[in-house]
């Protein structure tokens, strides 16, 4: 049986995560076309930078603290020419997962007007892969350094509802179900707020604590 609620890492229990039905009925309105914070009334982009790369981990490491299990989705796109040398898919990227995922689930997604592209993902422990390396990767798509990750990522609090995306070296997006899930993450990294949307990020919190309040 699948499940859309929760995951499960244990290989003797594996339990299949349900990610279509999960994005229906928690987040209907996103799709992984990037842009999370864009596309749903609750989140926050942070600044990266090239130079804190550091930064994603430390946001990962807070938000997926009291995880038990978390769900890593790959998005990769069909190319004509093939990838570059130094890209590689997500699950094949050197130097992230000291085991190698052996549980995937995978979908083909054909959107109206957007370009063919494939979902992977499984469930897995928050510390069975290294985050730190993972983001590295991906920035490195921008600074030209390897290994690289040419696919887009997404990570998963089914529980929770948190979904993580680092679009390249310049951010990253985190949005929720809960405006209240957010709330450490807020209150612990403000100051990595990108500027350009501190103003809708800030609104958004003190308008929910007034509400909260009356």
């Amino acid at each position: 049986d699948w499940s859309s609620d929760v995951c499960s890492s244990d290989l003797k229990h594996y339990v299949p995560f349900d990610l279509p039905e999960f994005m229906f009925s928690q987040f209907n309105r996103v799709d992984f076309g990037g842009n999370l914070f864009g596309q749903w009334p609750v989140g926050i982009r942070f600044e990266i930078g090239i130079n804190q790369v550091s930064r994603a981990a430390k946001l990962y490491e807070l938000a997926f603290a009291k995880a038990e299990d978390c769900v890593l989705v790959s998005q990769d796109w069909k190319t004509a020419g093939g990838l570059a040398k130094r890209f590689t898919p997500l699950f094949k990227t050197p130097g992230i997962f000291p085991t190698e995922p052996s549980q995937f689930q995978v979908v083909e997604v054909s959107p109206f007007d957007e370009s063919q592209y494939r979902l992977t993902w499984t469930c897995l422990s928050p510390l069975a892969f290294d985050a730190a390396r993972m983001f590295q990767a991906i920035a490195n798509g921008e600074q030209g350094g390897v290994p690289t990750i040419a696919s887009s990522v997404y990570v998963i609090d089914p529980r929770t509802k948190i979904i993580m995306h680092m679009y390249d070296d310049r951010g990253l997006d985190i949005i929720a179900t809960e405006l209240d899930t957010l709330r450490p993450l807020f209150e612990s990294f403000s100051d990595w707020i990108l500027d350009n949307q501190r103003h809708t990020v800030e609104s958004r919190f003190r308008t929910h604590s007034s509400e909260s309040t009356e």
